[in-house]
């Protein structure tokens, strides 16, 4: 399988790993990486005006789900604390864009009840809604796990799947986007 460093579209930046139930909000062009989406989600929110970029590997969709100890954790309070970080760290609210990648039906995989990986997507697309955030890249669903890259000095996000090394583009870097639905 190809994997993010062999990949020539991806330059030479520093790379952060975003563990589950963890998030990371930049603005100094780190390049983002959550590895393994199955249910669980990854967030992305991306202002291409300033290069200020933050992406969570949420496991559960509300916070009233659980326990509360972590935002990065829950879909609904991910997508909330990384907006506010963002424009701490300098984004334009206005400019903000989300993307929700994973979601997927691995019940081999998990003890997690079926329904949870639907619930993580509209969660998602529901919180991103609310604080009047647009959606404008998504690979979700299905059966297959995913990594998600985010190259936040360029605006690049890519997905790679194990059944598929070449990676489905979300966002280009510098640019255009492209939305796929799975």
């Amino acid at each position: 399988m190809k994997t993010y460093e062999s990949d020539p579209e991806t330059p030479d930046r520093e790379r952060r790993f975003v563990g589950v139930s963890e998030y990371e909000v930049v603005g100094d062009g780190t390049t983002l990486v959550a590895y393994g989406l199955g249910a669980c989600v990854g967030l992305a929110v991306y202002d291409p005006e300033n290069d200020v970029g933050g992406l969570a590997h949420a496991m559960l969709p509300r916070r009233s789900d659980g326990d509360g100890t972590s935002d990065g954790k829950y879909v609904d309070a991910a997508v909330e604390q990384m907006l506010r970080e963002a424009v701490s760290a300098g984004a334009s609210y206005a400019a903000l864009e989300g993307y929700v990648v994973g979601g997927s039906d691995l019940l081999d995989l998990t003890e997690l009840p079926r329904e949870v990986s639907d619930d993580n997507v509209a969660t998602a697309r529901e919180a991103f809604a609310e604080l009047d955030v647009p959606v404008v890249g998504s690979d979700v669903g299905g059966g297959r796990g995913r990594t998600v890259e985010f190259d936040t000095g360029t605006g690049r996000i890519a997905v790679v799947t194990a059944y598929d090394p070449e990676p489905i583009l979300l966002r280009e870097g510098e640019g255009g986007d492209e939305e796929s639905e799975n």
